[in-house]
């Protein structure tokens, strides 16, 4: 399990203006949209979000699950987070597992949402690295805090 815990960074940016320009698609219970159709060696199948919608005080639970265009090695999921439309955090956590073409995928991660979180839009995106360095997928929720 990775956990990502936003600290008193956040309390900083409460002040900060823009948009979230990401679209959220609620379909069958999968929470999310693709970030980059042009990656396509993972392709997200399912991205369910529990609770939701996001509250303060709770860990986000997160469960990934896809499938792969070939055979691939992951390495490590790159996060980044938006706070009003502005970047402001971005962690990279390991990941690991060995996928032969057609082989399904899933990745369970956590994200903290403190009490002290401000109210506003936030998008998480993630993205999949295989060992070569190169980006697998791309995949983005957006939620408010209020």
């Amino acid at each position: 399990m990775k956990a990502i815990l936003f600290g008193l960074c956040l309390f900083a940016l409460a002040s900060a203006n823009g948009l979230v320009e990401t679209k959220l698609a609620t379909l069958g219970g999968n929470i999310g949209s693709n970030c980059d159709p042009s990656l396509t060696t993972y392709s997200v199948t399912a991205f369910l979000v529990t609770p939701w919608p996001p509250t303060k005080n709770v860990y986000l639970n997160l469960n990934m699950t896809g499938t792969v265009s070939q055979a691939v090695t992951f390495q490590e999921m790159d996060i980044f987070v938006t706070f009003n439309g502005v970047n402001f955090y971005q962690e990279t956590v390991k990941e690991s597992g060995t996928y032969k073409a057609g082989q399904t995928a899933t990745v369970i991660f956590k994200v903290f949402l403190p009490g002290i979180a401000p109210n506003g839009k936030y998008g998480v995106i993630t993205k999949i690295k295989d060992t070569a360095g190169a980006y697998l997928n791309c995949w983005q929720v957006a939620f408010s805090l209020s």
